[in-house]
């Protein structure tokens, strides 16, 4: 269909006769007796239409470098962490090129690792346990078990410097982790499980049982 000039001043200009088969061209559907104002109106409204899509097109046909790629690096330290579920948590972290350098080159430098801490509320500012993870210089991300029954947690990204205080380079934001199913966390190998017929036929025995053979570390 070839472009039709749809401006008011156009289609105020032409005949009603015009103006009906030009809403046939369309696609509106004209009741008999329809005044020329209300004909006018809706092909003014199909114009609209046609000029935001026009403009939808072009947008998505605009020229816009986007690379293949992401960067292996954003040059920024950051540490970040997403719950894939109440037992694991997956931890990304970057540092920015000059404090890496700064850090690495020093003579007394021992190494990064992970500082996992729990909280019981999320106001509280002390930590009811922790534990650390030592990581490379070229580790910038890890899976962290998460102990049953922990409420919120906050990670850590940390160097250790010969003689001094270990250093906070970067740290997550404090996350509420999701209240875990009881059969899971009281889950042992030869433990009759109380849970739903519907729970069960989602296949939980057996992710258990999976799930306890490749970590039973987690199962102390």
């Amino acid at each position: 269909m070839e472009e039709k000039n749809l401006s008011r001043q156009y289609l105020e200009s032409i005949s009603t006769a015009d103006l009906i088969s030009l809403a046939y061209e369309f696609g509106i559907d004209i009741p008999e007796n329809l005044s020329r104002r209300f004909i006018i109106g809706e092909l003014l409204e199909v114009a609209q239409e046609l000029e935001s899509e026009a403009d939808d097109e072009q947008m998505e046909e605009s020229e816009v470098d986007v690379p293949d790629f992401l960067p292996k690096t954003y040059n920024e330290t950051q540490i970040y962490a997403v719950l894939r579920n109440p037992a694991w948590a997956f931890v990304y972290w970057d540092y920015s090129a000059q404090e890496f350098e700064a850090i690495t080159s020093r003579l007394e430098f021992e190494g990064f690792f992970l500082h996992i801490a729990f909280f019981d509320s999320a106001s509280d500012e002390t930590p009811v346990d922790s534990f650390d993870i030592q990581i490379s210089k070229d580790d910038r991300e890890q899976y962290v078990l998460i102990p049953s029954g922990r409420r919120y947690v906050i990670i850590n990204l940390k160097c250790r410097i010969e003689g001094a205080e270990p250093r906070v380079l970067a740290y997550t934001r404090r996350m509420e982790i999701p209240f875990e199913s009881e059969c899971v966390a009281d889950f042992q190998p030869g433990k009759k499980l109380e849970m739903s017929e519907l729970v069960r036929l989602s296949g939980m025995d057996e992710l258990l049982r999976r799930n306890f053979k490749n970590h039973r570390q987690s199962f102390s």
